[in-house]
C-alpha cells in the first residue's frame, strides 16, 4: 500500500465517522414516527401518540389510526380497500399505500430490524 493509498483510506474513514451523526438526524434518530402523505397535506405523528386522522385523498377520505407503537388505515373510500387489509405496521421502513387516493403511510425513524429475510 502506497502513501497515497493510506491517505485516501484515512480521509474516507474520517468522512464516514463525521457523517454518522448526520445520518442519524436524517432518519429521525431513535424516535419512530408515522409519516402520512396525501395529495394535499403531509403529517408526522409519533407512534406513541394515540391519534386518528382523516386524510383527504384524490377520490375520498382515508382514515389513519396511530397509537400503541403502530399505524394502520382503518377506513378508505377506495374501491379495493387493499390499504385497509394491509393491517397495522410498526417497523421503520414499512409502508401502506392507497394508490387510488394518492395517500402513503410510512414509518420513519431508526430501523433496528433487517430489511428482508431470505429463506
Amino acid at each position: 500500500m502506497t502513501r497515497g493509498d493510506r491517505i485516501v483510506v484515512a480521509v474516507v474513514a474520517v468522512l464516514a465517522i463525521a457523517a454518522w451523526p448526520l445520518a442519524s438526524m436524517a432518519t429521525g434518530g431513535d424516535a419512530a414516527v408515522a409519516v402520512i402523505s396525501g395529495p394535499y397535506a403531509t403529517y408526522r405523528v409519533p407512534l406513541d401518540a394515540a391519534r386518528r386522522l382523516d386524510v383527504r385523498g384524490l377520490h375520498g377520505t382515508v382514515t389513519v389510526v396511530v397509537g400503541a407503537g403502530s399505524v394502520r388505515v382503518a377506513e378508505s373510500d377506495c374501491r379495493d380497500h387493499l390499504c385497509v387489509e394491509r393491517g397495522a405496521i410498526a417497523a421503520a421502513g414499512m409502508a401502506i399505500v392507497c394508490a387510488p387516493n394518492g395517500v402513503t403511510v410510512r414509518i420513519g425513524g431508526r430501523a433496528d430490524a433487517p430489511d428482508a429475510l431470505i429463506r
